[in-house]
């Protein structure tokens, strides 16, 4: 199947299960998820963790919250025994509850990024929380809880937290030159471009320009929503064809009736599409997930998730720096 029929058929399988009570971009990401990890959308098992959920966690819980189907289908993809799964989920977001990371939507999501081993979760925890604390210091009002996720994301990475966080810092600044727009997803945008390397690299405000530039020469949106994408396009250095296959398989997706209305949906999963069918292999999946809560409000409960399959090359050049 073409990615347009599997994106289709999964969009309506999941419909069946989550409803037409969920925002529809909703469920396209999910879909779009779902296609980018090659993982098939199983009913039954969707069901029972759902079902696990609802009996572990609390009425309040921001795992039965508007992210709710966000937080099964992860879990689902993970492969892991449904019950197991959500378990250590729990005991993941305990972790961070223990060392100060205040409890809502993006501690779950953060957690959803800790590695399953409960010997690396300290390490992580820490990493995370220095990172959060360096960033405070060029951002303070900026840096807040809506972080965790990429925290947690890049702190397990080589490299000083410091160093990254003054990274950031320097993009930030740079790309507010360049008019790109104040706020939490430009920040998100100079985090994504720490990804391969702490320090700063003065050549990926360039790349992240002729990206953003290309991208509007063929009306495609480059709104602030769309900031982390770019972000990842410049970092991971696509070249010219890898750019190339995005628009078209952008182009393609938003063809389809299912876009009709939601064509900022389609960009994240063009691109997941590219990095995981660009290369031979990949020996690890590294998922960042993009989800601004207040646009999830704002736009009546939407998101925008983004799934990159990182290659082994990818791999291996964030582990360099």
């Amino acid at each position: 199947m073409t990615i347009n029929q599997k994106i289709e058929h999964t969009f309506n399988a999941l419909k069946k299960v989550v409803g037409w009570g969920v925002d529809k971009r909703v469920t396209l990401s999910l879909a779009g998820y779902y296609v980018i990890l090659g993982k098939e959308f199983d009913e039954s098992r969707f069901k029972e963790i759902e079902s696990y959920i609802k009996k572990k966690a609390s009425i309040f819980s921001p795992l039965r919250s508007h992210l709710h189907p966000l937080f099964v289908a992860t879990i689902d993809a993970g492969g892991q025994e449904s019950i197991q799964a959500v378990d250590l989920l729990l005991e993941k977001v305990e972790a961070l509850k223990k060392s100060s990371f205040k409890v809502n939507s993006y501690t779950y999501l953060a957690a959803l990024l800790m590695t399953d081993g409960k010997e690396a979760w300290p390490n992580e925890v820490n990493r995370a929380k220095q990172l959060m604390q360096d960033m405070k210091k060029h951002h303070r009002f900026l840096t807040s809880t809506d972080d965790y996720p990429y925290a947690m994301f890049l702190g397990k990475l080589n490299g000083d937290t410091a160093v990254r966080a003054e990274s950031m810092n320097r993009y930030y600044q740079e790309l507010r030159n360049h008019k790109f727009y104040s706020g939490n997803e430009l920040q998100w945008m100079s985090q994504v471009l720490t990804y391969t390397n702490a320090s700063y690299e003065e050549d990926l405000i360039s790349r992240v320009l002729i990206i953003r530039d290309g991208l509007k020469s063929v009306k495609i949106k480059t709104s602030a929503a769309q900031y982390p994408m770019i972000g990842f396009m410049a970092v991971l250095k696509m070249n010219e064809d890898q750019l190339n296959d995005i628009v078209s398989t952008y182009q393609s997706l938003i063809s389809m009736k299912l876009f009709s209305w939601y064509k900022e949906s389609a960009l994240p999963i063009a691109l997941g599409w590219e990095m995981r069918s660009s290369k031979d292999a990949y020996t690890t999946a590294a998922i960042s997930m993009a989800t601004s809560l207040e646009m999830l409000l704002q736009a009546q409960q939407a998101m925008m998730v983004s799934t990159i399959a990182a290659t082994s090359a990818a791999t291996s050049s964030s582990n360099s720096n």
